[in-house]
């Protein structure tokens, strides 16, 4: 039987521990990002700037639709 004092650091899994993980995985230091200037916050596109669902899903369909609609005409599934 292998001895407490002969173990590894390694976990049940087989996963490193934390302690061999390299540093800037755990980093908390922020120093080196740059501050978010007016101009980047007011070019963020918020959920509330969205157009609705409903608009976004239904410009989709239209669109999907149109294609196919060419596309069948094109193979001659639709005779104009």
């Amino acid at each position: 039987m292998q001895s407490l004092a002969n173990s590894t650091n390694k976990t049940e899994n087989n996963h490193p521990s934390v302690k061999t993980a390299p540093n800037y995985i755990h980093s908390q230091n922020n120093s080196n990002s740059e501050p978010v200037t007016q101009v980047q916050k007011d070019n963020v596109i918020t959920r509330q700037e969205l157009p609705d669902k409903r608009v976004r899903y239904g410009f989709t369909l239209v669109i999907l639709s149109a294609l196919l609609f060419v596309i069948a005409i094109y193979y001659g599934i639709i005779n104009p």
